[in-house]
């Protein structure tokens, strides 16, 4: 039987080796350094350029290999290790080029912290898929979030000693990685191990995953030309714009933890994407109704949707290759090459604008250009129905239901006996207050108990496991009046929790088993 899933986020902390998939922040911690000169401006300039591209080919060209090829049995390990050691090694170079100023250091740090940043990334795909969906989201937000504070000391410091410190973080993030990778999540995923594939996207139409690589692309060619705006150079940040960028990626990664995991409302794809378009349209009417001073500010808010996109980015992938049979790597590398390489595209515009003072000149038709990329990417993903098999973040049994009642008389299918991994204990009870015996648990409440109508066929509802969201649909009332039901529902059962009411109705069960 699988394992009991804690209630509360500290339960959570307080399981083996759990607190360890936060090492992803050291990833990014290391790439702000790295990568973005510690976000004490929009980015590094042709520094950034040069290894971005090198990080997006070896993104597109891993995920290639990997839809080609399945994993070695020692691939992850191999990749952990690749990517420790290249991400050190790169930053060895930036730091004797700071001293030598020579070509071949720059090239180096260029290209290998561009390879080694993408085995970096690569390393964690593995730990989170096997994660259920709630963990994911909050484990990687929280991992943003951390990121973001970490950066923002590495922005304070001098570049030397920033660099000194970032090379601790590829060890750490091993470190890490590797017990993350021990630790026996819930959800019947023993140490070790990776979950079954639930293939339900298998049978979404191809041009699902077009529109969605079009649209990080179009979203990453917008932020790309934002970091060098208007003459390809990159905009100093200021004390107030750092404390504006990574704070801002604080608050509204640990509202995204708040909301799913605290308060356990269901996370929309759309309501993220609309958070980042707003972000980058705020940024750019900034740009365009109050240039010269506001320009960092602009910058900033624009840089809070790019490093926001990492989060959402991140569980939307690992949410998808949960439920696929494609490898993880190819799911993660294909997508995160869009976004990469789609900015730098961006990048490298602006800044061969800039040389030739067109950029300057034509300001607005600059924006006009960013504003197209982003009307781009608006049109290509706020949809309802992408995706088509399946929302994005729904419940595993919720979904599978929904999707095998299309199908009567038809077995159950393998995804059909999971369940979401940080939703409560009841979710991984056993089937006996399923289907068929909603009605007689409906009606036993209702007689032992005095339970309204309405009162009773929540109660059953919440006994089988299914969520708030989906009892409102299903009897076509809001969560309001659901929440209502349930709480006068609770009060005559003289229960607290949902686990207590399930009790209930497995007693039941058994007492009418013998």
């Amino acid at each position: 039987m699988p394992e009991r899933e804690p209630k509360n986020i500290a339960a959570v902390f307080a399981q083996p080796f759990l607190a360890s998939f936060l090492g992803l922040a050291a990833v990014r911690v290391w790439m702000q350094s790295n990568y973005f000169g510690s976000y004490a401006q929009s980015d590094a300039g042709i520094f950034t350029i040069v290894n971005q591209l090198f990080y997006g080919l070896a993104m597109l060209i891993g995920a290639c290999v990997a839809f080609k090829r399945p994993s070695a049995k020692n691939g992850n390990t191999a990749i952990a290790w690749t990517g420790c050691v290249l991400m050190t090694l790169s930053t060895v170079f930036l730091v004797a080029n700071a001293d030598m100023h020579t070509t071949w250091a720059f090239f180096a740090a260029c290209v290998i912290g561009g390879i080694g940043g993408a085995f970096g990334g690569a390393t964690w795909i593995a730990a989170y898929v096997r994660l259920g969906m709630r963990q994911a989201i909050m484990y990687g937000f929280l991992s943003l979030a951390l990121g973001s504070v970490g950066g923002l000391a590495l922005s304070f410091m001098s570049p030397s000693n920033a660099s000194i410190t970032s090379m601790f973080m590829p060890a750490i993030s091993l470190l890490c990685w590797q017990q993350a990778m021990r630790a026996p999540v819930h959800g019947g995923v023993a140490a070790g191990e990776e979950p079954a594939p639930q293939p339900l996207y298998d049978r979404e139409p191809r041009k699902t995953s077009a529109l969605f690589l079009a649209g990080f692309a179009m979203f990453g060619l917008a932020l790309g030309i934002s970091r060098g705006f208007p003459m390809g150079e990159p905009v100093e940040l200021g004390i107030a714009g750092r404390i504006t960028h990574q704070l801002g990626v604080v608050a509204i990664a640990l509202f995204v933890v708040w909301w799913t995991c605290v308060q356990k409302k269901r996370l929309s794809f759309i309501f993220l994407w609309r958070i980042e378009i707003a972000l980058v349209a705020c940024g750019m009417l900034m740009l365009s109704v109050l240039p010269g001073q506001a320009a960092p500010y602009a910058i900033a808010i624009i840089n809070i949707a790019d490093t926001l996109m990492l989060g959402v980015m991140w569980v939307v992938l690992q949410d998808v290759s949960r439920h696929t049979t494609a490898n993880a790597l190819s799911v993660y590398g294909f997508a995160w090459a869009a976004r990469v390489l789609g900015r730098d595209v961006g990048r490298m515009a602006i800044l061969a604008l800039g040389a030739t003072g067109i950029a300057s000149a034509a300001a607005n038709v600059v924006i006009g250009i960013m504003v197209f990329a982003l009307a781009m990417s608006m049109a290509l993903l706020l949809s309802d129905s992408l995706p088509q098999t399946r929302k994005l973040f729904a419940p595993d049994k919720e979904a599978t239901s929904k999707a095998s009642s299309t199908k009567p008389g038809a077995s159950p299918t393998p995804e059909a006996q999971t369940h979401d991994s940080f939703e409560s204990a009841h979710t991984a009870q056993p089937a006996a207050t399923a289907g068929p015996e909603a009605k007689p648990i409906d009606a036993w409440l209702r007689e032992e108990y005095g339970l309204s109508k309405r009162e009773a066929e929540v109660a059953a509802l919440i006994a089988q496991g299914r969520s708030k969201t989906y009892i409102a649909e299903h009897l076509v009332v809001s969560e309001n009046t659901v929440r209502t039901h349930a709480k006068n529902a609770y009060a005559k059962l003289g229960v607290h929790s949902n686990q207590e009411l399930i009790d209930i109705a497995r007693a039941n069960q058994e007492h009418k088993g013998n």
